[in-house]
This record gives structure tokens, C-alpha cells and sequence, in this order.
């Protein structure tokens, strides 16, 4: 059984996500320092290897299920794989406390709060007095301080599993936050100016929230976990996805990350230098995240897989897959969701058929709609591509036309309606130069219609469904105003008249095709 694990890793490297490869690269970099402390013979050695190589051998078996299950990314299982390399972090994160005293020992408090003098020139007392006599303030902040983890699992669980499309940008960010923060506490480990100095910090009172958040410190925590301030960085790396792909949480979003900010100095968790350093680590994570996104998805396309998740498309794969596939990649970024579906094709029948007939199992019974890359994606031709097809008919279809094409293969819904977002690019684009034109089904009748925007309703700073749908049109919804926003987007930044094609299942929007369209005139 063990000489079968190296070979089915082998066999399926494709499959891992570039999250999940990071995690791993990280639980690997924990074991040789483990390791390597444990052949140096320093004292708490041996413990610390022995809880390191357990995490690594619990990280190591959840691999290989992913890498022989082949989970696909979707459904609650895609969730629980959505969540995986987030509870690798966690138990990296625990592994801090038994590392840190075996590979430095010394700390840093006294430079941290030396860098806090120079800045403020009372040092943490600066922070002390607010809160002094003052528990029911105290309890608010403590507040403040867990709110970050249900801020952070509540985004975790959105993207994994219903904003597949932008999870793996997220996750990668993410991973290299923690990694980041791994790093800085390893070389410049500190325990925070509450447990490096509590005579100073004697008097802070509170009531049961302050008890909690020490609770979850005490038996959660790393103890070394300082510089820089994770806690800080994750909630600036929050603030910032937020402002590039959701600007309408940004009226919580800002005044939640000043008040987590202060919550860790006014409670002694960290000093003013932890809170700079972790804004910065996530400006540069958040920064490299896209980029890393774009070189793993080259790498996924260089093993040549016999299927790839349109769910893990990133824009890398656009040039490979064919037109349609390309303009998917598109959309994907921008924040598009589509119905759970694969690309597969252009392998030989041998090779494609039982991956074909597995991923076609994961998404589930049919009819599916099966569409090859290559059509241009007009809305006649789209539709055509719309009749459903049996298990078998995929087969046949796939491996029958030859096996240089590329096929899109989605799990045929229930349609209720059909409908074309079209936009225009001129100087000063506003929402109301989106037009919508409906067709419901199967009945064939015709809906068009043009944004008018209530001006009254804070124009300019909220952009919201019912500034612009008036109160008769049947389909408003945040869903589908994404897809009217993501049409402007596109027109901008292709620079001319722009469509994108949808459908509307069961109260879910789901983009098909997007595209600019030339020769048409405002």
C-alpha cells in the first residue's frame, strides 16, 4: 500500500489546487526545522518533531484522499476541500508554540516596546489609559477582537462554495499572509506587552467577553505570535479583497478593521510596530496573489490534464482551451459564477474517456449541456448548444468529432429565462448605457429593458438593484445586478460595445459567455 502513494501523487498532481501545493510546501519547511532541531539536540526538541511529523502525516493522508477521491469543487465535500488548506494553516499556526522556544529562544518585547517609546513617547501606556476603569468598554473590544474569525471562515466558506470562481485568488493571498507571519515568528518571536510585562497591565477589568477572548488566547493561542500582527494583517488583507471585489461591505468593513486594530492595543496583544508591519505584509499579499494565481494555472496547464474544472479556470488558460474557454477566463476573475462544468477534449479516447465519465459522475446525473470551445458564442449559436444531452451522447460527441477540439461540458438546468446584459463604453460610463434583453422559456416572449436609476437614492455613493430595476421588472437581485456590473466592467476594459449571456435557474444567475461585439455604435 505505501509504495502506491508516491505513484498515485504522481499520477495525479493535476488535481491539487496551487493552495493546496503551498500548504504543503509549508508543512514540509516545519518538518525539516523540526527535524533539523531534533539532530542539533536542542532541549524540547524531540516534542516538537514528534506534534510536528503527526500534523504533517494528518496533512499528508487528507492529500492523498483528495489525490485518489479527486473531490470535485463543488458540493459540501468541495467545501470541506475549499476549507482544507485554511486547517492546514491552523495547524501550522499550533506548531508555533513548541517551535519557537527550540529554534529561538530569545525574544524581542524589549525592542518592540523600545520602538513604541520612540513612537509615542509614553510607550504602551499610551494605549492603557483608555480603557481604564472601563470594562463594559473593555468587553466591546474583546468583541471586536473575535469578530475577526467569524469575518475570516464567514469569506472562507463564501468563496469556497459559492464564489468558486475568485477562491483560489483568496486562499493564495492568504497563505502567503500566514506564511509571512510564520516567518516573522520564527526569526523575531515576542509574547505581546500583556504577558511581557503584566504589572503594567494589572488593571484591565472586564466582563465575560474580555474572559473569553483571554480564554481563547491562553489555550488557542501561539504565545509568540507578535511580530507582525496577524490579527492586524488579516483583517487589512479582508479590507482589501473587500474594496476590490465587494465595495458595497466597505461601509462595515472599514469601521470593523479600525476597531480590531485598536481592540489589539488596547488589550496588550501587540505593539504599535506588530500592526505596521502586518498592514504591509498584506498589501504585498494581496499584491502577489493574482500574479501567483496566473503562474500556477500555467503550471496545472503544462501536465496536460484530461479535464480542468471551469470552477479553477484563472487567465492563464484562456490561449489553450479555445475561444470560449478564453472568454470564460475573462469572466472569472471579474467575479462571473457559472454552473458547476469542465473542459475536457483533445485527448485520445483511452487516455479521456473514464476521466470524462468520472467528472461527468461528479457533477451529477444529466441531461448536460455540452458546447464546443471553438463557436464564436453568438446568442443563436449559444442556444442551439443548449439542447440537452444524455451520459452517452457526451461520450459519443466528445470522442467522435476528433480529438483536436475542446469541449465545455455544464450540467443542464432548469431554465426560466434567457437573457443578453449589452453595454456601451463611452467617456463617463454609467450603469443606465446597460441595456437587458430577456427571452423567457420556453414561451420565446422578449423583455428589453434600460437601466433608469433613481437619482434620489444617495447616487454616486450606493450602487444598489433597486436604484435601477424599477419595481415592475421580475428578475432584480444582487445576482443579477453582478451580471450588469460585470457587463461595465468588460465594455471598460475592452473599450467597445460588450454583451454578456446569462441564465437565470432557479433564483441563480449563471454567466455563459461574455464578449465584446464589433461594429456596433453608441
Amino acid at each position: 500500500m505505501f509504495s502506491s502513494f508516491p505513484k498515485t501523487f504522481r499520477k495525479n498532481l493535476w488535481v491539487f489546487s496551487p493552495s493546496e501545493l503551498l500548504t504543503s510546501f509549508l508543512f514540509a519547511l516545519f518538518f525539516f526545522l523540526a527535524m533539523g532541531a531534533c539532530f542539533a539536540e536542542k532541549p524540547g526538541a524531540d516534542n516538537a518533531f514528534l506534534l510536528t511529523a503527526f500534523f504533517t502525516l494528518i496533512w499528508t493522508g487528507w492529500m492523498y484522499f483528495v489525490a485518489l477521491r479527486r473531490p470535485p469543487p463543488f458540493g459540501w465535500l468541495g467545501l470541506i476541500r475549499g476549507l482544507g488548506p485554511w486547517l492546514g494553516l491552523v495547524l501550522c499556526y499550533s506548531l508555533m508554540k513548541p517551535l519557537v522556544p527550540v529554534l529561538h529562544p530569545q525574544l524581542f518585547d524589549s525592542d518592540l516596546r523600545n520602538a513604541d517609546y520612540h513612537l509615542w513617547g509614553k510607550g504602551p501606556s499610551v494605549w492603557q489609559t483608555g480603557l481604564m476603569g472601563h470594562p463594559h468598554l473593555t468587553d466591546f473590544f474583546s468583541i471586536l477582537y473575535l469578530v475577526l474569525f467569524l469575518w475570516l471562515v464567514g469569506l472562507l466558506v463564501y468563496h469556497s462554495y459559492l464564489r468558486r470562481a475568485l477562491y483560489q485568488r483568496f486562499m493564495l493571498g492568504l497563505i502567503l499572509l500566514y506564511i509571512g507571519g510564520f516567518m516573522g515568528y520564527l526569526i523575531y518571536p515576542a509574547i505581546g506587552p500583556r504577558f511581557a510585562y503584566p504589572e503594567e497591565w494589572a488593571w484591565l477589568q472586564g466582563g465575560f467577553f474580555f474572559r473569553l477572548a483571554g480564554f481563547v488566547i491562553d489555550q488557542l493561542g501561539a504565545k509568540f505570535d507578535v511580530f507582525p500582527s496577524l490579527h492586524g494583517a488579516i483583517s487589512a488583507y479582508l479590507l482589501f479583497w473587500q474594496m476590490a471585489h465587494d465595495r458595497r461591505s466597505l461601509f462595515w468593513g472599514i469601521p470593523l478593521t479600525i476597531g480590531i486594530w485598536f481592540s489589539t492595543l488596547l488589550l496588550g496583544f501587540h505593539y504599535f510596530p506588530d500592526l505596521i508591519s502586518g498592514g504591509v505584509l498584506a498589501g504585498i499579499s494581496a499584491w502577489l496573489a493574482p500574479h501567483l494565481e496566473i503562474l500556477a494555472g500555467a503550471f496545472r496547464r503544462s501536465l496536460h490534464p484530461p479535464r480542468v474544472w471551469l470552477l479553477n479556470l484563472t487567465e492563464g488558460h484562456g490561449d489553450n482551451y479555445g475561444k470560449l474557454a478564453g472568454r470564460l477566463s475573462e469572466l472569472l476573475p471579474l467575479g462571473a459564477e457559472i454552473s458547476p462544468g469542465l473542459i475536457c477534449g483533445n485527448v485520445p479516447r483511452v487516455r479521456g474517456e473514464e476521466p470524462l465519465r468520472q467528472a461527468l459522475r461528479d457533477i451529477g446525473e444529466g441531461p448536460f449541456w455540452l458546447r464546443p470551445s471553438e463557436i464564436s458564442g453568438s446568442k443563436r449559436n449559444t442556444l442551439m448548444a443548449l439542447k440537452p444531452l444524455s451520459f452517452e451522447q457526451v461520450i459519443r460527441t466528445v470522442f467522435t468529432t476528433g480529438t483536436k477540439r475542446f469541449f465545455i461540458a455544464q450540467k443542464a438546468l432548469k431554465v426560466s429565462a434567457v437573457g443578453v446584459c449589452r453595454s456601451f463604453p463611452p467617456k463617463n460610463f454609467q450603469l443606465t448605457d446597460v441595456e437587458i434583453r430577456i427571452t423567457s422559456l420556453p414561451r420565446g416572449d422578449e423583455l428589453i429593458l434600460r437601466l433608469t436609476p433613481n437619482k434620489t437614492l444617495f447616487k454616486g455613493w450606493l450602487d444598489t438593484p433597486w436604484n435601477y430595476f424599477p419595481p415592475s421588472f421580475p428578475l432584480r437581485g444582487f445576482e443579477l445586478f453582478d451580471i450588469v456590473t460585470l457587463t461595465r466592467r468588460l465594455a471598460s476594459r475592452w473599450k467597445q460595445f460588450t454583451e454578456v449571456e446569462w441564465v437565470l435557474s432557479e433564483g441563480k444567475v449563471y454567466v455563459l459567455d461574455g464578449r465584446p461585439v464589433r461594429g456596433e455604435k453608441t
